[in-house]
């Protein structure tokens, strides 16, 4: 084996002495735990379950697949070569576990290469049953002349839809409908692939196209009522008095020209209700523009407010700005307390004289835009912590308006759901018509930090891995389930170490403290980076892989 992802030096006694790495990837993935081994002295026969007595072969470990080989090294002691399969066989074998009907393959002498699940659920062969490299007539009692697969191999040509009769090795007798076509390499016959159907998956597969074609239709028949142009105050769904509260005094601003800042946790609804108000007041039939403050770099959302002009930079040329391209309508502003002072100070000077200028440009443009935006914390904090100038809030907050947190209108939880479930029913061949009311349970006991935008999103997680029109507790996703409270917070409960390891339980440990440090700051990722004493860009790996949502 020339090439290799790792070489280990093992000494006489089998310890693992040094480690080398023949590929980058394999370094990243392994290097911390492999050197770790090393430094411990590990035994190479405790770390690996290599097959006893080869010198070389295949072994699998932490889900992957190696390759092995001993050679000869100075001293007495020997290399352990090892090389992971190539991740395209995994991802073809685990793709085909996917398909409802038995999938077969075989190479040109009749031996099989691969059954994915469904095909040994048919022939009911256990799943550590091996079958790689064994002949067909050893997997099956049948007549080799009526075969589908051996008449495939032999006149190398398909055979459509035969029903084959056949007992397996256990001595259980079964009948399919089987599909067979001839693997050809360069014109020569290299193998076949088989495909497995029985009665019930048919019945299973005359369900699901049942349930796809009524769908479609259905899509098809309501596409004209899912075109979106833009939120109204009915898209404020909810009866609590606070979240009723903001949409009476909204609606009564909507018709002024007022500046509004709204003020509430991420995903409580503020683009919403900026639009909503866009859309009740006469600056409705003109455009609304919004932008994302935390998210856009200084240098950049000062040219996307102001615009550029030619030669006022290298590569610079006349660009409108959203000031300009928003004349006569209305600019939301969104997260502005995440905008830096300096940027705060610009803003400021154009709401005051009410004209701007492009960057690079001589020229002063009148300023005609309605001026809405929002604040993710609290904003007299943000005051006192010296991020959000004390004039800018006054020159923008002539009307505030507060949206409830989803915690403190948890009577909104199913009535939100029901809306979700039922204006998203289109997307999905088993749309949900009934939730469990277990599942209602635990979303109340939830603390919600990404408020009604995390509610959809777990709904939305909840459709795309259902298969009935009922929504269970076990189609929600784990962490719910995980942060349910205990019955007794007098003592720590005791770890079940039966169904989990410690990388597992120190990941969970991780995610919460993530998710609270979030929480804590608003949701800020530079701040709570900050807060953490971590890099942004390790935070948000972290927030990746957990799937943290807000």
């Amino acid at each position: 084996m020339a090439f290799y992802d790792v070489r280990f030096t093992v000494d006489e006694a089998g310890v693992l002495r040094y480690v080398a790495w023949g590929s980058e990837s394999a370094r990243k993935t392994y290097g911390l735990l492999f050197e770790a081994w090393i430094a411990q002295g590990r035994l190479v026969h405790k770390v690996f379950a290599l097959p006893p007595g080869q010198e070389e072969g295949t072994f699998s470990w932490d889900e992957d697949s190696f390759s092995f080989q001993f050679l000869p090294a100075p001293g007495g002691a020997r290399y352990l070569l090892l090389s992971r399969a190539d991740e395209r066989l995994f991802l073809f074998a685990r793709a085909l576990d996917h398909c409802n009907e038995g999938v077969q393959i075989y190479d040109k002498d009749a031996q099989a290469v691969f059954f994915n699940k469904a095909s040994r659920k048919i022939s009911r062969i256990p799943d550590g049953v091996q079958i790689e490299g064994r002949h067909l007539l050893d997997l099956y009692n049948l007549n080799e002349e009526i075969s589908t697969t051996i008449t495939t191999l032999r006149t190398q040509s398909p055979v459509i839809n035969r029903v084959d009769r056949f007992h397996t090795s256990n001595g259980t007798t079964l009948a399919t409908a089987n599909t067979s076509f001839p693997i050809m390499k360069e014109g020569s016959l290299v193998g076949a692939v088989v495909f497995e159907q029985t009665e019930d998956l048919l019945k299973g597969n005359i369900q699901r196209m049942e349930a796809t074609q009524r769908a479609l239709r259905e899509y098809a028949a309501q596409g004209t009522r899912i075109s979106f142009s833009g939120y109204t105050f009915d898209n404020v769904i909810g009866q609590g008095q606070k979240l009723q509260d903001a949409v009476a005094l909204a609606k009564r601003v909507a018709s002024q020209d007022s500046s509004i800042l709204l003020v509430g946790e991420t995903g409580t609804g503020k683009e919403i209700f900026a639009q909503s108000i866009h859309r009740a007041s006469p600056r409705s039939s003109k455009k609304f523009l919004a932008i994302n403050c935390a998210a856009i770099p200084d240098t950049l959302i000062e040219s996307l407010l102001f615009g550029t002009q030619k030669g006022s930079f290298t590569g610079s040329e006349d660009k409108p700005g959203y000031f300009e391209e928003a004349n006569g309508g209305t600019l939301f502003l969104d997260e502005l307390n995440s905008m830096s002072l300096t940027m705060q100070s610009k803003l400021l000077r154009v709401l005051q004289e009410n004209t701007f200028r492009r960057v690079g440009g001589s020229k002063d443009l009148k300023l005609d835009v309605r001026i809405i935006s929002s604040c993710n914390e609290d904003p007299f904090r943000s005051i006192s912590e010296n991020q959000f100038r004390r004039d800018l809030f006054y020159r923008l907050s002539t009307v505030m308006i507060e949206l409830p947190p989803l915690r403190e209108h948890l009577e909104d939880l199913e009535l939100l759901t029901e809306y979700h479930l039922r204006s998203t029913a289109h997307q999905y061949v088993h749309s949900i018509a009934r939730v469990d009311p277990r599942v209602y349970e635990i979303l109340r006991a939830y603390h919600w930090p990404g408020n009604v935008r995390e509610l959809f999103h777990v709904l939305d997680y909840a459709q795309n891995v259902s298969d009935s029109t009922v929504l269970y507790p076990e189609q929600l996703p784990s962490y719910l389930l995980r942060n349910q409270p205990s019955q007794s917070s007098a003592s720590p409960q005791p770890i079940s170490f039966s169904n989990t390891s410690l990388q597992a339980l120190l990941d969970d440990y991780e995610r919460d403290i993530i998710a609270q440090a979030l929480e804590h700051c608003g949701y800020n990722i530079s701040k709570t980076a900050h807060t953490l004493g971590i890099l942004r860009q390790s935070l948000q790996y972290r927030i990746r892989k957990y799937g943290l949502v807000f």
